[in-house]
This record gives C-alpha cells, structure tokens and sequence, in this order.
C-alpha cells in the first residue's frame, strides 16, 4: 500500500461524502463585477479549479453585505446576486460533478476599505478604527449571514464557511 494512498480516500462531511482529501482554501481575487457577481475571470479559474480534482473547495469570501467590502470587486452573496451565483455553480457542476463546493462568507468590519465602504467595527480597536455598530446593526448583520448561507444553499452549495480570522467582523466578536 502507498503511503499517499488516504489522501485519496473518501471521507465524510456532514451528510455529503468528498471523493479524495484534497481541499482548495478559499483565495480573494477582487474580480467580481461592479454588483458583486462573477465574471469570465471568476468562472475560468472556478472551472480550471473543478477540473483539477479537488475532493472539497472553499470559495472564495463572498461578503454578506454590499456596503461594507474588504475589496472593490468583491463576490456579494445576497439575494440579489443568487441568479448569478446559481448560473457560476451550474456551471461548475458540468465541470466536475463530484467536487463538494462550500461558499465562505465575510463581513469585513474594520478591515473593509474606506474608499469603496463602509468600515465598522463591534470595540474600537487601536490603529484601526471604523463606524462603532449599534446592537440592532449586529443583529441585522447576523441576519444577513443567514440569508447569505441560504443563498449559497439555494444556489446549489453544498455547505458555508463562515470567516472568523485575520480581524474581520467575526473574528472581533472573539477578541
């Protein structure tokens, strides 16, 4: 038996079964269109990315909000963006119908770009700084996680992640 012979193995997450234990993280590229939604660029490196195997990957951070991005052409998962979101998955499927698709979703808080959007934070933090959200902005926030997760469900997802890292909104919930 090889000893690389797990990694392509299948294994089980949650009710769906990946072929192999090969991942893809999930990578910003900043090329969503000016309403958040995938272009030629986005479809030709998803679809590069299907046909190339992977057991599970992870989309890139898509925000739950418009108004506050960490990138100009960011991906957008709202209600407005399903259709477009749906059209990339399909896509995708033809491509490899065997790979698990889960859409990470973000909210940038304070990393978000002033330029472009709007910066927020849940406590002022020193060097960073952003609009200070109100509990009933947080719970708006929660609740656009949730449609942003059943968006991604109703595009044909298979699963989310949710980003809590590297000092966007969730992870400061954590601080």
């Amino acid at each position: 038996m090889s000893a690389v012979t797990p990694l392509f193995t299948e294994f089980k997450i949650g009710p769906k079964t990946s072929v192999n234990r090969i991942a893809l993280n999930a990578m910003e590229c900043n090329d969503a269109d000016d309403q958040g939604n995938p272009t030629e660029l986005t479809y030709e490196r998803y679809k590069k990315a299907f046909r190339g195997g992977a057991g599970v990957i992870f989309m890139e951070a898509i925000s739950v909000v418009d108004d506050s991005k960490g990138r100009i052409n960011q991906l957008i998962g709202t209600r407005d963006n399903q259709p477009a979101l749906t059209k990339l998955i399909e896509t995708l499927r033809k491509e490899n119908d065997q790979t698990l698709l889960f859409i990470q979703l973000t909210h940038n808080g304070e990393l978000g770009s002033s330029e472009f959007s709007r910066k927020v934070c849940v406590k002022p933090l020193p060097g960073f700084g952003g609009d200070l959200l109100t509990e009933e902005e947080v719970k708006a926030i929660i609740e656009k996680f949730v449609t942003s997760a059943k968006v991604a469900h109703d595009a044909g997802a298979d699963g989310v992640d949710v980003k809590l890292c590297h000092g966007y909104l969730g992870s400061q919930f954590c601080r």
